[in-house]
C-alpha cells in the first residue's frame, strides 16, 4: 500500500504556518513531513525562506509521526560533520523517525552565500563524501568502505581526508540509540546510484517513463551490483497538488512553482527573480504535466493511484492549493482512506 507524506514547503509558507499545517496534516492521515532545505526560495512574489533544521527542532515538540528533510544540499555551505551532527540530536530529540534527505543541491543555496557551484560531476562527489562522513561519525559501519572505517579508532573519532571534506579526530557526544535514515534525492541514474550504495532511500520528481524506464531499474541493478537488498531502498515521489472547485483558479495558484518545468534543477540560477522569470516561459501542456490539478477528489485519487503503480512506495504531497486548508481536508476525508 503506498503511503502518502505531507512535503512542507518552507518557500511557500511562513515556519509557524507550516507546523500548522503539519499538525493538519497528520491528523487527516499523511504519514510523514517532508520539509525542504534551501537558502534562497525558488520564487520571489510572496515566498518565505524558513531554516528548515530550526523548523525541525520545533516540529520534534509539535508534531508526531516521522519527519526530515528531502533536499539537504551536500555541497559546500554545510561541512558533513555538522550535517552529521544536526540531525542525530534531532533524531535524538524526536520520538519516531527522524530522515535525512540529502541531495546534490542546487546553486541558490551556495552562490548567495560566497560558494562555488561547479559542474555535476565534482557535486556528486561531494555528495559521496559526506555520505561517508555522515555514516563514519554515526558509526554506521555496515554502510561504509573499509577505507573509511579504518579511520574510525576504538573511541569512535574519526579522521577523513577526502579530496573535498576532512575530519581531523572528530566525534559526536550526543548519539540517538538508533540513526536517522538517509535517504537521497535525485532526477537521474548516477545518484541514484549512490542510494543504492549508501541510503536507505531514495526520493525523486520524476515520474511516469523517466522512473520506470531510467531510475527504478537503475537502483535494482546498483543495489544487486552493491549486494544490497533492491526492494529494501524506499521511493519517494515528490509532487505538487493544487485543488479548487474551479479548474481554472487551481490551475493560476501552481504559478509559483513554474519554473520547476523549466529544468532549472541543475541550472545555475540563484536569484529567485530571475527563477521566477524562467516559470512564465511554462506552457499549459508543462504545467498540466508536472502538478497534480484537480478540481474534484476523485480526480486526486486516481492520479495518486497512478503514481503508486510506477512503483513509488511514497508520495509526498506539497500543497499549492488557493485555500489549502480545503485539500486537506478532502485528503482526509475522501483521498487517503480510498487508496
Amino acid at each position: 500500500m503506498v503511503a502518502i507524506d505531507y512535503m512542507a514547503h518552507q518557500e511557500q509558507y511562513d515556519p509557524s504556518q507550516l507546523l500548522e499545517y503539519g499538525d493538519v496534516a497528520t491528523d487527516a492521515g499523511y504519514e510523514t513531513v517532508w520539509t525542504s532545505d534551501h537558502f534562497h526560495p525558488w520564487f520571489h512574489t510572496g515566498a518565505d525562506s524558513g531554516f528548515a533544521w530550526s523548523w525541525l527542532g520545533a516540529a520534534t515538540e509539535r508534531l508526531d509521526g516521522p519527519i526530515g528533510t528531502c533536499v539537504t544540499p551536500a555541497t559546500g555551505h554545510y561541512h558533513p560533520g555538522e550535517i552529521a551532527q544536526a540531525f542525530a540530536t534531532l533524531q535524538h530529540l524526536h520520538d519516531d523517525r527522524v530522515i535525512l534527505g540529502l541531495s546534490t543541491g542546487e546553486a541558490m543555496n551556495e552562490t548567495p552565500l560566497g560558494f562555488d557551484w561547479p559542474e555535476y560531476p565534482e557535486r556528486r562527489d561531494r555528495l559521496e563524501e559526506t555520505l561517508r562522513i555522515v555514516r563514519a561519525l554515526w558509526e554506521d559501519e555496515e554502510w561504509l568502505d573499509a577505507d573509511v572505517v579504518d579511520r574510525i579508532d576504538e573511541d569512535g573519532f574519526v579522521t577523513y581526508d577526502g579530496e573535498r571534506f576532512e575530519l581531523d579526530g572528530a566525534k559526536l557526544y550526543t548519539e540517538p540509540e538508533k540513526s536517522p535514515e538517509i535517504h537521497i534525492a535525485a532526477n537521474g541514474p548516477s545518484t541514484a546510484r549512490l542510494a543504492a550504495r549508501y541510503a536507505d532511500g531514495f526520493v525523486t520528481v520524476k515520474k511516469g517513463e523517466e522512473f520506470t524506464d531510467r531510475l527504478y531499474p537503475a537502483i535494482h541493478r546498483y543495489a544487486e551490483e552493491e549486494g544490497n537488498d533492491p526492494d529494501a531502498i524506499e521511493t519517494t515521489l515528490l509532487v505538487i497538488a493544487s485543488y479548487h472547485p474551479d479548474y481554472e483558479v487551481a490551475v493560476e495558484a501552481t504559478r509559483p512553482w513554474w519554473a520547476t518545468t523549466q529544468n532549472v534543477f541543475d541550472r545555475a540560477l540563484a536569484d529567485p527573480r530571475e527563477i521566477e522569470q524562467e516559470g512564465e516561459k511554462a506552457t499549459r501542456e508543462q504545467i498540466e504535466e508536472k502538478f497534480l490539478i484537480a478540481d474534484d477528489p476523485s480526480t486526486i485519487a486516481a492520479q495518486l493511484e497512478k503514481y503508486a503503480e510506477m512503483g513509488f512506495d511514497r508520495i509526498a504531497v506539497g500543497n499549492t492549493s488557493p485555500e489549502p486548508e480545503r485539500l486537506f481536508e478532502v485528503m482526509g476525508d475522501e483521498v487517503i482512506p480510498s487508496l
